[in-house]
């Protein structure tokens, strides 16, 4: 059974992006999926600035190792300025190498519904510095999908299961092709 991290993007303590993540982890739970969260709010993040990776913190070398050793990831993107957060861009860059070649999920939290196009920004620089695959569809949630801190939408449910089901299937198949 794959291994997949769930990267949540946002700093914001009250995030809906954490939200979204948590939901996404309850439903990879319930299909028996191994998954863990790296919640960007929790590390000791350190600036790219292009220095070998034995050059950055513990904390930054770990997660490193984590990202390498999972078959996919599922990235939770607050949307700002209608592209990619600083931090998560930040966290790619840094990271890109362990992430060469494998599969992704996107989910998607912004302010209103104008942004949904953003989603293909992060589709875009995880193709482009790490050759990572997105799968379909991408998962876009607006405040309006939350009541009292929790996710309620149940056409964003739906999405959700919907982008699980083809993740998890492309890695089965990336398993056995490298088998």
């Amino acid at each position: 059974m794959p291994k997949i991290i769930l990267i949540q993007g946002s700093l914001n303590p009250d995030s809906n992006t954490a939200q979204l993540i948590a939901a996404t982890k309850r439903e990879l739970d319930k299909r028996g999926v191994a998954n863990e969260i790296i919640d960007l709010r929790d590390l000791e993040m350190q600036f790219c600035d292009s220095r070998p990776l034995r050059e950055y913190n513990e904390n930054t070398q770990a997660v490193h190792k984590k990202l390498a050793d999972a078959q996919g990831f599922i990235f939770g993107m607050p949307v700002y300025c209608y592209s990619v957060s600083g931090p998560l861009k930040n966290f790619i860059d840094i990271h890109s190498s362990a992430m060469e070649k494998k599969w992704a999920g996107i989910l998607g939290q912004a302010g209103g519904k104008a942004s949904y196009m953003s989603l293909g920004d992060l589709a875009r620089i995880l193709a482009f510095e790490s050759h990572v695959t997105t799968v379909q569809p991408h998962v876009y949630t607006t405040y309006a999908d939350y009541d009292d801190g929790e996710l309620t939408s149940e056409k964003t449910k739906a999405k959700i299961q919907e982008m699980l089901d083809n993740l998890v299937a492309c890695l089965h198949a990336a398993k056995e092709e490298n088998a």
